[in-house]
Formats: structure tokens, sequence, C-alpha cells
């Protein structure tokens, strides 16, 4: 199942292309950034609920090779990576999955209005400016 998951995903949004955009500060990387991405992915789509269960999931890495490689990160090295991720890399690749969601006509014409992604990491955290296209009426006084 994880197989043609992945077939599909990679026909659609090109998910190997993708991810091979992602980078991180780490100097010289023995597991690629793509791979820990996908793990990280994988643990979402398999209901995982924590780094620790990736751990039970890496026993089987033929269901993961396609995702990952065949270098499959520890739960601890998903975690540590995703301190180090670039966010503009991150920002990009999920523009452009946004932008392949809305062209294949699975999100509905909003008529300006964007979904809003919520991340543990802070990915997209702005500062505490207002943006001028926010209306007044919807601005948080702080």
């Amino acid at each position: 199942m994880m197989g043609r998951f992945y077939v599909c995903l990679d026909k659609v949004f090109r998910f190997g292309e993708l991810t091979e955009k992602l980078t991180d500060s780490r100097p010289q990387p023995a597991i690629p950034t793509s791979a820990v991405f996908g793990m990280a992915l994988a643990m979402f789509v398999t209901g995982r609920g924590s780094l620790n269960s990736i751990d039970q999931q890496r026993l089987f890495p033929g269901r993961l090779r396609r995702f990952v490689g065949p270098r499959v990160p520890s739960g601890d090295t998903v975690g540590r990576v995703y301190t180090q991720l670039d966010s503009d890399a991150l920002r990009a690749v999920l523009r452009e999955v946004h932008f392949r969601l809305k062209r294949n006509k699975v999100l509905e014409n909003t008529a300006g209005l964007l979904f809003v992604a919520v991340d543990g990491h802070e990915f997209f955290l702005q500062p505490q400016t207002v943006l001028p296209s926010v209306p007044e009426a919807h601005r948080d006084r702080r």
C-alpha cells in the first residue's frame, strides 16, 4: 500500500524532485535531508503520533524504501535535522505543493483566501508586524 501511495505522490507532486530541494545546516550529512523529510511524512501518513514511534517503523525498511531511500533515519535524527532545516527551502516545497493542488482542482477557488499551515517548529512564524493586506478589523491587538 505504501508503494502505491508513493507512486501516486511522485506522479502528482514529483515528490522525489521536490524533496531533493530541501537542505539543512549539516556540513556533510550522512543521511540526506530528503530521507529525513520522507520519514517524517511517512510518520504522518501512517498516523504515528511521535518521533519515537518512527523507530518502530524503521524495522520495516522495505515499506519505506521509496520514501526515504536505503538509509532509514531514526526518530532522533529526524528531530535533529528538522531543527536545522532551511525554512526557505521548505516554504518553496510547500508553495509548489499548494500550486499543484490548485492546478489539479483539489482546492476550491477561495477568492483570495488560502489555507493556513500550523506546525510545531515555527517554520511559518511571522514577526509581530501587521501585514498590510490584513484588514483593520482582523488585526490582533496585543
